[in-house]
């Protein structure tokens, strides 16, 4: 799973650093969360792996976002021929998704309410997932807010920033905005659709 992910971020990120980042961040998110499940005492069953394996999506999304939006800007600059620092440009691109990612996180949280709050048999059952799931959800915002600049600034200070967005990115965009432009023009059979 780990070689596939990082041929994932590879093929869509295009950038050795961006991919770096996010294959550090991932694993440190989840160990956080499991560390602070160990210091609650916790055991670790199917049900808590259950509720780590729920939030892997988000936790992926965490990692990559910041560093892309790093990379991204960096690349803008050097082409604008800015005059700004590297630091200047990480905090700035972090800052930008430094909001998005709080409310997701905190979108994500109340998604899990109905199981926290759950009463009878199903409730014990299901109680180390919802844990799981709450703590590595809070655990990957605080490594997306803390370790993820951290090793933006490190890796992105050092070396020459590549010119070049990913081919399939290239390749995917313009389908997309057609596709989506269509959709917002007509948006009552998707409605209807996801209904």
């Amino acid at each position: 799973a780990g070689v596939l992910i990082a041929l994932v971020f590879a093929a869509f990120l295009f950038q050795w650093r961006t991919a770096l980042i996010s294959l550090l961040t991932i694993p440190l998110s989840l160990v956080v969360a499991a560390f602070m499940l160990y210091l609650l005492d916790e055991t670790f069953n199917p049900i808590s792996f259950a509720g780590l394996a729920v939030a892997i999506a988000l936790i992926i999304d965490d990692a990559v976002v910041g560093a892309h939006n790093v990379a991204r800007r960096l690349r803008e600059q050097r082409q604008a021929n800015g005059e700004e620092s590297t630091a200047d440009v990480v905090l700035e691109a972090l800052a930008e998704v430094r909001n998005p990612i709080t409310y997701a996180t905190f979108i994500a949280l109340l998604a899990i309410v109905p199981v926290i709050v759950m009463e009878g048999r199903p409730g014990a059952f299901f109680e180390p997932l919802a844990l799981a799931y709450v703590l590595a959800v809070l655990a990957s915002m605080i490594v997306a807010l803390t370790v993820a600049p951290a090793l933006s600034l490190l890796l992105f200070s050092r070396g020459h920033v590549g010119r070049r967005e990913s081919p399939i990115l290239g390749w995917l965009s313009p389908r997309y905005d057609s596709t989506l432009s269509r959709l917002l023009r007509a948006p009552r059979p998707v409605l209807i659709a996801a209904g």
